[in-house]
């Protein structure tokens, strides 16, 4: 029995050594509910893929695009990472961001899983970029009356 256990515990061990798990940095900008959000989807990944363990990092909104524009050139940024769209086209062209693999992204992909416009933020000159995790709606609200005085 001894044997048994002892040879049970080396196979782990060597397992543990010879395949570790794959880590994967995530970077976002700190904002609760969406760190909350994120923090839950990151559990189920790791639940649905025990190998993978994923790295949640987030630092203020105020200096967000400064430390990511400062760390990518420094080789030390994330493998996967949160930006406003609006920034995409400045790390596309800077070398920084890669093309999503086509067989998982493709037009089809976009038109069924998001609204139309979305599509156009996350591609640059007809490829793919990113995969939004929120859209905004910008509107504005004002009481005519109160405008008038």
């Amino acid at each position: 029995m001894k044997k048994v256990v002892l040879f049970v515990i080396l196979s782990v061990l060597l397992v543990i050594t010879v395949f570790p798990k794959t880590t994967i940095t995530y970077w976002q900008y700190f904002y609760k509910t969406k760190q909350d959000t994120i923090d839950q989807l990151i559990k189920d990944f790791e639940k649905e893929n025990p190998d993978i363990e994923v790295k949640h990092v987030t630092f203020p909104y105020e200096n967000y695009n400064q430390k990511v524009a400062a760390s990518l050139p420094a080789g030390i940024g994330p493998d996967v990472i949160n930006l406003y769209y609006g920034w995409l086209p400045m790390y596309i062209e800077s070398g920084y961001l890669m093309e999503l693999p086509k067989n998982d992204f493709d037009k089809e992909y976009f038109q069924k899983n998001f609204y139309p416009f979305v599509e156009q933020g996350v591609q640059y000159e007809g490829k793919y970029y990113a995969v939004p995790t929120a859209v905004r709606t910008l509107a504005l609200f004002y009481n005519k009356k109160c405008l008038r005085k």
